[in-house]
């Protein structure tokens, strides 16, 4: 699950500096070492994706299509799924999906604290990821409900 200690660390150093939103745009406390799983907190499935570049939610399990290498970089963080090298994507229509990464700002994502999980926002549209009990991932407007909290 997403490394609560560090990322923690990192936005209690943002918080005390005074931010009025707490935002992670400082490099890498947020992964250790970089590897993460993400746990939807409504459904507890983990994001998951494929070799035809799908992303969908699924039963959480060891293997690294639910492992993504979380980077810092200019403007938010890259996500890459490690089974496929494929970096998180979206699109203005809310599709969710994998592509090769780009350094595109659609792959790019704002990490936020939300009660002790996390909200990733996409820098492109501002929409956040979100999910659903069918195991669908998309974005969609902020909504604050636990489909858009992942842990």
């Amino acid at each position: 699950m997403f490394t609560r200690k560090s990322l923690a660390t990192a936005l209690t150093s943002v918080a005390m500096a005074g931010a009025g939103v707490v935002a992670l745009s400082a490099p890498a406390q947020a992964a250790v070492p970089g590897t993460e799983q993400f746990k939807n907190v409504a459904t507890g499935f983990c994001l998951d994706s494929n070799a035809a570049r799908s992303v969908y939610t699924h039963g959480c399990n060891t293997g690294a299509y639910q492992k993504w290498t979380v980077t810092a970089v200019s403007g938010g963080y890259t996500l890459k799924n490690q089974a496929t090298g494929y970096c998180l994507d979206s699109n203005a229509a809310q599709s969710v999906y994998t592509h090769s990464c780009n350094g595109g700002s659609y792959q790019k994502w704002a990490i936020t604290s939300s009660g002790g999980s996390y909200r990733l926002k996409n820098v492109a549209t501002g929409y956040y990821l979100d999910s659903n009990a069918a195991k669908s991932v998309y974005t969609r407007p902020s909504n604050s409900g636990s489909y858009q909290k992942w842990s």
